[in-house]
């Protein structure tokens, strides 16, 4: 949505993308169980769902473009 009200409006929203690990049916992301082994004992200390600034993200997802921060979880199964 920042995205499209950018290109409408002008204005630079702060972006945050909480669909980055989120397992979608039919897509194959193998680095998401990676990053997500990577910093458990972060998510953990936050109930397993945590935001964080793009810039302060670990790779691949401090390479995103458009979007501010992240919002990554443990628990991404689609219900």
């Amino acid at each position: 949505m920042g995205h499209h009200f950018r290109a409408l409006s002008d204005i630079d929203p702060f972006v945050i993308d909480q669909t980055v690990t989120v397992a979608w049916p039919g897509q194959s992301r193998p680095w998401a169980q990676d990053l997500l082994a990577a910093i458990h004992p972060a998510l953990a200390r936050y109930g397993g769902s945590a935001g964080i600034l793009r810039e302060q993200a670990p790779a691949p997802l401090d390479g995103r473009t458009g979007v501010d921060a992240l919002v990554v979880s443990t628990d991404n199964a689609l219900t």
